[in-house]
This record gives C-alpha cells, sequence and structure tokens, in this order.
C-alpha cells in the first residue's frame, strides 16, 4: 500500500538535484531572464521559493552581465500537450562567476502517453516543490 501511494505521488516525475552549498553571506540572486519560457508562473514560484528562505531574488534581462562574485540563476522550463498544457521538464542552474554550485532537474516520465492523471496537471509550485526543497536544503524556510 506503501509503495502505491508513492507511485501516486512521484511515480511519474523524476529529480535529479545537486544542493546549493550553505554560504552564510548569500542574501540575494539575479535570476537571468528566458524568453523562450512560457510556464507563466515558473519564475515567481522561483522568488518565492528563495525568498521563503530569506533570499531576495532580482530579475535581469536575457543580456545581462554578471558581476564576479554575483549568485546567478540560468533556468529552462518546458510545457509538453495532453489535453491541455502541462509542465514537463525544467532544469534550474544556480552559479557564481564560472563555478556551477548548484542544478536541480524536474522531468515528468512518460510524457503525454503517462496515465498519471494524478500529478501530470498538477501546477508549478506543486511539481516544484520537491527540486527546490532539496536545492536549498541547506537554507531552512523562516
Amino acid at each position: 500500500m506503501l509503495v502505491f501511494g508513492m507511485l501516486l505521488h512521484g511515480g511519474c516525475n523524476s529529480y535529479k538535484v545537486k544542493a546549493l552549498p550553505y554560504d552564510a553571506d548569500l542574501k540575494r540572486v539575479v535570476v537571468v531572464e528566458n524568453s523562450k519560457v512560457i510556464v507563466n508562473d515558473f519564475v515567481d514560484v522561483m522568488i518565492d521559493e528563495f525568498g521563503e528562505r530569506g533570499i531576495k531574488v532580482s530579475v535581469a534581462p536575457s543580456n545581462y552581465a554578471a558581476k564576479p562574485a554575483e549568485y546567478i540563476i540560468q533556468y529552462n522550463a518546458l510545457q509538453s500537450w495532453d489535453c491541455t498544457t502541462y509542465l514537463s521538464d525544467a532544469t534550474i542552474r544556480v552559479s557564481r562567476g564560472d563555478s556551477v554550485l548548484a542544478k536541480g532537474r524536474y522531468h515528468h516520465i512518460g510524457g503525454s502517453c503517462s496515465f498519471d492523471f494524478f500529478t501530470k496537471w498538477r501546477g508549478t509550485e506543486w511539481k516544484m516543490k520537491d527540486l527546490y526543497d532539496e536545492l536549498l536544503k541547506n537554507y531552512p524556510r523562516r
């Protein structure tokens, strides 16, 4: 019964995450806008998740030139179609200078052919929560 419950909750969702190391000086990150992403609340969810951990987020245009010690977030999110659109794949990368410090990927397994009627059409916040919890595990919610 427990295995069945786990399959219903996350059986068709895959997460791969490398957590952001703790830095007491991390108070602000800059999200570099990706105009190709059409998931309308993707950046809003990101801002909320970082904000709940006391990290302010600024959004910058795609041609933004980062300062050497600045934390930068680059992202991509894809939608698929099955009666309506749904978030099917997302990646987030946190870097500072030339170093990638953390990254995460969400993927809906099975695509439009999956029978995951419980989670396929869930919202961005629900799908990305586990990724952000792991990505930011060294930064507790306030």
